[in-house]
């Protein structure tokens, strides 16, 4: 899978959570009337949206590298982590409101037009940015927390704007919802994969085997390299690969390529080595599995 590729499914899937927690949200806001309150209605629907989206952003890196172990585990992460990004944006959206609400009622102006909009798409942003902040978290990766909080801060602001303003235009327009929603999702997703791609270090990019063609951002301070599911790229259906086989490390700006001990032969430009700096364009190998560094679009 190429890094556009790559980049495509992130905006189908993104799309594609629109769509299923669409129903989701119109069947709580038929039911509306048996919540006990506003808040606890928004809470529902905050809580519905972060874990479908949670999920959903939870198991793309799974899905990357081709691990369906690593995908499970992204999804019931993502969906936990989810709930919890739904409920802190319905929370800070409303106290953001009241806020802005009671601030401009001292200056005897009202809460109207783009003040509204804004006031009330500010929960949908939260939600965007705790949503873009899981992968980061559940990766334990500075640089993807980073990538989650530009992208969730210019995609939330962005999808969270355009889905509130669909809401208030279109008031009981279950279209206008839909696309909001699909709006919201598409912003998450390209800025979450274009600052991806602005924060990496590079790429290497598989050039043998059954998964060639596919390509991995460097977004870790240590990247492992195996068979093992738990590993960063996973290696299925190559030959001589351990199942936590070689590391590829950043050091003081570097990319630095190390085997994982000395049952783990590693050759870079076909010539076998313990820890080398790799170089735009360097080949190597790790067990029948052939990489090329570079940068990769």
């Amino acid at each position: 899978m190429s890094l556009t590729m790559k980049r495509i499914i992130m905006l189908l899937l993104g799309c594609c959570g629109a769509c299923m927690v669409w129903p989701c949200l119109l069947t709580i806001q038929y039911f509306q009337p048996v919540f006990p309150g506003y808040l606890s209605f928004s809470l529902t629907q905050g809580i519905m949206l972060g874990l479908v989206f949670g999920a959903i952003f939870g198991s793309f890196e799974g899905i990357v590298v081709s691990s369906r172990t690593k995908a499970i585990k992204g999804l019931l992460f993502g969906a936990v982590a989810g709930v919890l990004s739904g409920a802190i944006g319905v929370f800070a959206g409303q106290a953001f409101l009241f806020g802005v609400a009671d601030s401009l009622q001292r200056t005897e102006q009202s809460l109207t037009g783009i003040p509204l909009i804004l006031a009330n798409s500010m929960g949908w942003v939260i939600i965007g940015l705790c949503i873009s902040l899981i992968e980061g978290f559940r990766s334990r990766s500075l640089r993807k927390l980073l990538v989650g909080l530009a992208g969730g801060i210019v995609g939330g602001s962005l999808g969270g704007m355009l889905l509130q303003l669909s809401v208030i235009r279109y008031p009981g327009n279950q279209t206008a919802l839909l696309v909001g929603l699909v709006v919201f999702g598409f912003f998450l997703s390209f800025f979450y994969s274009f600052f991806e791609n602005r924060f990496s270090y590079g790429s290497i990019k598989l050039l043998n085997g059954p998964l060639r063609g596919k390509e991995y951002h460097l977004l870790k301070s240590r990247i492992r390299i195996g068979t093992r599911d738990t590993c960063d790229i996973v290696l299925p259906g190559y030959r001589n690969v351990t199942p936590l086989h070689a590391s590829i490390q950043i050091k003081k700006g570097r990319v630095v390529l190390r085997p994982a001990g000395k049952s783990c032969p590693v050759t870079v430009n076909d010539s076998p080595t313990q820890e080398v700096p790799l170089r735009r364009e360097d080949v190597f190998a790790i067990g029948s599995a052939k990489f090329m560094y570079g940068i990769f679009s």
